[in-house]
């Protein structure tokens, strides 16, 4: 013991507590430490105040070391169908592990103690694999924006960025694979050098209905994998099922005198085969550890109801990203998802970004963040809209992928949720805002087959 200043006082203090404190059965190390304190003249009073906490220091201790045991164990990610689990030290007792092992593809994973509780939350996919419930989208970004509001969102605590082949014309995933590879490493969960594990955030992207076929599947996750500079993609979706188009500019009126089917890319004409054709080359990927999870994006009812009929499936999707919010709430699609174990991860929750004024007011609707159920329910809860909207679809069981490119928005998207519910009553009145059918679809607005009339 050595005290930082000279007065005989001090060292008879400073002494005195520790005489006390080892009569007093405590550590040495805790009591030399809150000795060299107390003789601080500048934390006297501090130390002062904490000596009750200081007494209780051994058992809460003992507490805190097992609650961070547990979420380290209950953290670990399932491997991908026929991988090998890790071995984990946790204090967690078999019976609970067994239990936690055992939980129902599409139930809530373990939620870490923190600020952030939602953000790190996650979602049991049907084949393990643990996915964050909540997300962040770069739909729509310019290169510039996406750099910046990753950089805000990864420090925020968002864990799970959403990207696609076809975003940005092909540039969105090389700013997304940067952004990871710089993720402050205080994130760090890991040794490994690859920008994931770095930053521990889980990466989907999507395979763009361009590259529809086996071959060209293969083609585009390689391309996919580049451009994000990682060896395996977290959640791989094919994100549409249609057919791709053979020009971007389409007449209205040869569409009306041949049909839409003129301007399909050559060779997609049998869309229904061609894409299980997709997914046999994304199930290869599964396989091969290309990637961890593989999931379908805008599918309808009948698009699922044929690839889980295919007699050659050997893996269901895990996943089914899909435009999601009151205007909009595909019942009949979140129902089979259900009954399939296929987790629903929605997109535009908060509105989209493809609708307009021209688009609310032939809707008959004002717009989502200003609905009169919605303002009503932020009040109550001193929330912002978007909150709102976002809690509605966590209450439910979905997923969600929110993006803004201001950094306020960022941060307050997210801040409250899981602090607290909205009453059932809040829900009826959003539940009851569902325009029926594809009716509410806001998004995918200038695509002639958006409302998803094809095989």
């Amino acid at each position: 013991f050595r005290a930082r200043h000279s007065s005989s006082t001090s060292r008879l203090r400073g002494l005195a507590f520790l005489w006390c404190g080892a009569l007093a059965g405590w550590r040495p190390a805790v009591v030399t430490t809150h000795a060299l304190l107390f003789v601080g003249p500048k934390v006297l009073v501090s130390t002062t105040r904490s000596s009750l906490s200081v007494r209780t220091m051994s058992s809460r201790t003992t507490r805190t070391t097992s609650n961070k045991n547990k979420v380290a164990a209950d953290a670990v990610d399932a491997k991908p169908a026929g991988a090998k689990r890790a071995k984990t030290t946790t204090t967690t007792s078999p019976d609970k592990e067994d239990k936690e092992e055992r939980q129902a593809p599409g139930s809530s994973g373990p939620r870490p103690a923190g600020n952030n509780t939602m953000l790190a939350a996650t979602v049991r996919l049907n084949n393990g694999v643990l996915m964050p419930r909540v997300g962040f989208g770069t739909y729509k970004f310019k290169e510039s924006e996406a750099a910046a509001a990753l950089r805000v969102a990864l420090g925020a605590g968002y864990r799970l960025v959403d990207t696609a082949h076809v975003y940005a014309g092909g540039k969105m995933e090389p700013v997304v694979g940067r952004a990871i590879a710089s993720a402050s490493p205080a994130t760090s969960s890991s040794s490994s050098s690859s920008p994931q594990a770095s930053a521990r955030v889980f990466v989907v992207t999507k395979q763009w209905r361009g590259f529809h076929g086996y071959d060209a599947t293969r083609e585009c996750l390689a391309q996919s994998l580049r451009r994000l500079g990682v060896e395996t993609i977290d959640l791989l979706l094919m994100h549409w099922p249609g057919p791709g188009y053979s020009a971007m500019g389409r007449s209205k009126e040869k569409i009306a005198r041949e049909g839409i089917s003129c301007y399909f890319k050559k060779g997609h004409e049998d869309i229904a085969a061609l894409r299980l054709e997709t997914w046999r080359a994304m199930e290869d990927a599964l396989e091969a550890g290309s990637c961890r999870a593989i999931g379908v994006s805008n599918f309808a009812v009948e698009h699922l109801r044929k690839l889980l009929a295919w007699d050659r499936l050997r893996h269901k999707p895990a996943v089914n990203q899909i435009e999601l919010h009151p205007y909009l709430q595909q019942r009949d699609v979140v129902a089979l998802c259900r009954a399939e174990g296929i987790v629903v991860q929605a997109y535009a929750s908060l509105g989209g970004q493809d609708s307009s004024a021209k688009d609310w007011t032939a809707l008959g609707q004002p717009p989502l963040l200003e609905h009169p159920a919605v303002l009503a329910a932020a009040t109550a809860h001193a929330v912002s809209p978007a909150s709102v909207l976002l809690q509605w679809a966590l209450q439910h069981g979905f997923a969600v992928i929110p993006k803004s490119k201001t950094p306020a928005r960022i941060r307050d998207n997210v801040a409250a949720l899981g602090t607290y519910e909205l009453d059932a009553a809040e829900m009826a009145a959003l539940d009851a805002l569902d325009l029926g059918g594809m009716t509410g679809r806001l998004t995918w607005r200038r695509d002639e087959l958006r409302n998803l009339d094809f095989d």
